[in-house]
């Protein structure tokens, strides 16, 4: 069964999580830091690894959106280009990471 808990860093965790677990945008959570001002970042943290999506203002003058995942072991993996994993419509979070994987185009497992 999942759970979801504040973890020691203050952060938004689920603890039970597996690939089959349902994934839905309703696990995201809006962390209090943000950053820049106009820019939004969403996160999903598990001991699956993190789901996060950034929408953000290019250097290049314009927006963007961007889903990262990082794994348990520290391997990242970004897909730019209006890339949003919770609008994807992937139902399990396995397929939410592989999702994100597979359209990864500037980090690849590094």
């Amino acid at each position: 069964m999942m759970e979801r808990y504040i973890n020691e860093h203050n952060k938004t965790v689920y603890r039970g999580v597996t690939a089959e677990t349902e994934f839905s945008s309703d696990l995201f959570y809006m962390p209090e830091y943000q950053g820049i001002e106009d820019d939004e970042s969403f996160a999903f943290h598990s001991e699956m690894g993190s789901l996060t999506v950034l929408d953000r203002m290019t250097g290049f003058g314009w927006r963007d959106v961007e889903t990262g995942y990082r794994s348990p072991d520290g391997k990242f993996w970004l897909a730019s280009g209006s890339i949003d994993v919770r609008r994807s419509g992937c139902k399990t979070v396995g397929e939410a990471i592989e999702w994100v994987k597979s359209r990864a185009n500037n980090c690849v497992g590094v």
